[in-house]
């Protein structure tokens, strides 16, 4: 059996005992619910632009406008729109709406890629459990057909669907009422049909099968008649508003080695980045050199443990048999050296044949770690003679942004790799091998870049491009656990030390006296028995 010297052996990490045989303790939910933040779930951008006084004119036609950051990578296809506030438009307090304009394909199982209207629960986590809310009203636009233009047929009743990851369930189907108007007479004096909004507010419950799932709203049925089918006019679609969400997160998964993290995920609006037709999970990472870029550190998932423990230097084992216990012990003072380095998920995910921190920014060369290729873009570590890697440039240039963040969260820098010795006096007793072995304390980062192409401010919708990302690097907040170890010899190391050492004769003159034939101890690694002492190979003689 092998002994630690100190108690803290007992405490292994759990990556260590998953990997004595135990399965891994799936991760359960946590008990509080909390807020999921919805990206423009009031429907506050953009402001709808008022073409008319009159509280009771909706602001459609050319002064239409479609909800920000609610529909897919390209923006026209995005149908719904905005409802202003007021007590005859959106009648939501001073809250906007918007008009779901969103249909399904022919067929009615999936979404018309010209017409949706969805967003994104982000840094949602697949597992937990997920309450979805929003409020439903019918139309009061009076361009809705009145008498005489259909009104009994267009102004109905109308299904309004939330499908999820584009999965359909009726649980998840609500009928809007049909709308309602009545008749008023403003201080004009003429006389004018005003709708009421009758608001209603919906929940849904469901576990999220996905991360970070996708929430679409679609009317399935928007025909009417019954002979000849026509699509009602789109002044009589039903409104949403106070979109919101809350979780309960699954907890962290502590399972993934630092070499298999969970992959990046790259998102361009709503949609998983494309470059060329094909996936591209790291796309908004490499935006993030050129745009306006911020890293948010979600706490949550993120979390420091220490490694599995490995051995570092030489193992000592002491072969003598002295009858006395203490005079056989062997004392020694060795030097220990070991490293530590980061690893992220994006360069694992793009490029798999490397493992490496992706981020070199402003590192000396002393801190660089020779034994895969880098970009370091600082002047001193070029001269220091790394080799250059430009795949990895603008990842490192990014992951600037990343480190600022989190040791404004931590109150503790980043640490992209650490070097460390130690000088350390071993006591080994006799029939024992000596050893060390180090538990390096690690931090996991998790978190996502937000890159922004366009002036948020402006009255043009930007481009949002969405990077999560996790990093795992050397730990400056817990220090590592190094183990001194001792345990008795293994059998192949005990028949070991009890063999002969290799030994040839040694002549007074010239060496040309072969090994003993008869000599059976182990195989000299340089010599064979029967070779010649002169056949070796000798260093060149001084001149």
């Amino acid at each position: 059996m092998l002994l630690a010297v100190g108690v803290v052996m007992a405490c292994l990490p759990v990556s260590t005992v998953h990997a004595a045989g135990a399965a891994p303790t799936p991760p359960q939910l946590e008990e509080r619910e909390v807020d999921v933040p919805v990206v423009n779930g009031s429907f506050s951008k953009p402001q709808a632009v008022r073409t008319s006084a009159n509280d009771w004119d909706q602001l459609y036609g050319t002064s239409e406008q479609t909800p920000w950051y609610w529909g897919p990578t390209l923006k026209a296809n995005t149908a719904g729109a905005v409802v202003a506030a007021g007590k005859y438009r959106a009648n939501h307090g001073d809250d906007q709406a918007v008009r779901v304009d969103a249909l399904p394909t022919a067929d009615g199982k999936g979404l018309d890629n010209d017409k949706q209207l969805k967003t994104r629960l982000w840094d949602v986590r697949k597992g937990s459990l997920v309450t979805f809310s929003y409020d439903y009203a019918p139309t009061v636009d009076r361009n809705c057909p009145g008498s005489g233009q259909g009104a009994d047929r267009q102004r109905k009743e109308l299904p309004l669907e939330v499908r999820i990851n584009r999965k359909r369930n009726e649980e998840w189907k609500v009928t809007v009422p049909a709308p309602t108007f009545e008749t008023i007479e403003p201080t004009t004096g003429t006389k004018v049909e005003v709708g009421t909004a009758n608001w209603q507010r919906a929940t849904i419950s469901f576990e999220a099968e996905t991360d970070h799932p996708e929430m679409a709203f679609v009317l399935p049925d928007v025909q009417y008649g019954q002979n000849s089918k026509n699509p009602v006019a789109t002044a009589c679609h039903p409104m949403i508003a106070a979109v919101s969400a809350r979780q309960r997160p699954i907890e962290v998964d502590k399972s993934r080695r630092k070499t298999d993290l969970p992959p990046a995920q790259s998102f361009t609006g709503n949609e998983p980045s494309v470059t060329s037709s094909k996936p591209d999970p790291t796309l908004a990472l490499e935006k993030c050199v050129e745009k306006d870029c911020k890293f948010t550190l979600n706490q949550r998932y993120s979390y420091g443990y220490y490694d599995r423990p490995r051995p570092i230097g030489e193992v000592y084992e002491n072969c003598t048999f002295s009858e006395s216990q203490a005079s056989a012990a062997l004392r020694d003072r060795r030097k220990v050296v070991y490293r530590e380095r980061s690893f992220d998920s994006a360069t694992q995910s793009k490029n798999t044949q490397f493992l490496d921190s992706s981020s070199h920014d402003g590192l000396t060369s002393a801190d660089l770690s020779h034994d895969v290729s880098h970009a370091d873009p600082s002047k001193e570590a070029k001269e220091s003679g790394v080799a250059q890697d430009a795949s990895q440039d603008k990842a490192g240039r990014a992951a600037v942004h990343f480190a600022a963040a989190y040791e404004k969260v931590r109150d503790q820098p980043w640490q992209w790799s650490r070097t460390a010795e130690r000088d350390i006096d071993v006591v080994t007793p006799k029939n024992h091998a000596s050893w060390v072995e180090v538990s390096a304390a690690r931090e996991r980062a998790d978190g996502h870049y937000t890159v922004t192409d366009g002036d948020p401010n402006s009255t043009t919708e930007p481009t949002v491009y969405r990077q999560f990302i996790t990093y795992d690097g050397p730990s400056r907040i817990t220090s590592d656990r190094v183990f001194q170890r001792h345990g008795t010899l293994s059998p192949t190391e005990i028949e070991r030390c009890k063999t002969h050492r290799p030994l040839p004769y040694t002549p007074a003159e010239e060496p040309v006296v072969p090994y003993d034939p008869k000599d059976t101890d182990v195989t000299d690694e340089s010599l064979t028995p029967g070779t010649a002492v002169s056949k070796r190979n000798m260093p060149p003689a001084k001149k």
